[in-house]
């Protein structure tokens, strides 16, 4: 089964600005929403520098071009932490470094983008170009080549709709951390058939 968090957690664990590391370093976290319930919201004292955040509640409605499909709608924050301003101003109060961190989550979004577009037309037959593959670190290529070799994913990667996600930085400020939230669709085929194995048989 497609399952884009957990691309997103092992890319997170690639990517310098996040540097993910479950045990020592974690910068990758599973939330319902960006609520006092989720753990970075009850935790985010603890944690420095650039987080992500993947939302797993589930959004989704029947395709309306095409009702055998389902339109997934996946939600994914990037959160970056605004340097300590001068005495005369707070956190909230200092827009300078406020402006920073919105603009270090816009380019968070797009380093993701990037990869997610090159994962997309490895799976549609591609080969990653010979100056990006030369430029890309060896765990960066080794990455991408296994996802791309993984049969599971190709479907799910190729149903993202990735020339029509949207992102925006959120008005809201949790404590110096500046939030913004990105939406990728993704259309998968929709399951025809009474699966029998899910029903109590006579």
């Amino acid at each position: 089964m497609f399952r884009l968090d957990n691309i997103l957690e092992r890319w997170a664990s690639l990517y310098r600005p996040l540097h993910h590391d479950a045990a020592l370093h974690p910068s990758f976290f599973r939330i319902g929403m960006i609520d006092g319930n989720s753990y970075f919201v009850r935790n985010f004292s603890k944690m420095d520098g650039c987080c992500m955040a993947y939302a797993t509640h589930i959004d989704a409605e029947l395709a309306k071009q095409n009702p055998k499909q389902i339109s997934y709608r996946h939600v994914i924050y990037f959160m970056v932490k605004q340097e300590a301003g001068n005495l005369s101003k707070t956190q909230i109060t200092d827009d300078s470094a406020a402006t920073e961190a919105r603009f270090r989550t816009d380019a968070m979004v797009q380093d993701l983008l990037a990869v997610l577009f090159m994962l997309k037309s490895l799976c549609g037959g591609k080969s990653i170009p010979a100056d990006t593959a030369a430029a890309l670190p060896h765990e960066m290529q080794q990455f991408l080549r296994n996802i791309s070799a993984d049969a599971q994913y190709h479907e799910g990667l190729r149903g993202l709709q990735l020339d029509q996600a949207h992102w925006g930085t959120l008005p809201t400020t949790l404590n110096g951390w500046q939030l913004c939230g990105l939406t990728i669709d993704q259309l998968t085929p929709r399951q025809l058939c009474i699966n029998s194995e899910r029903y109590i048989q006579d």
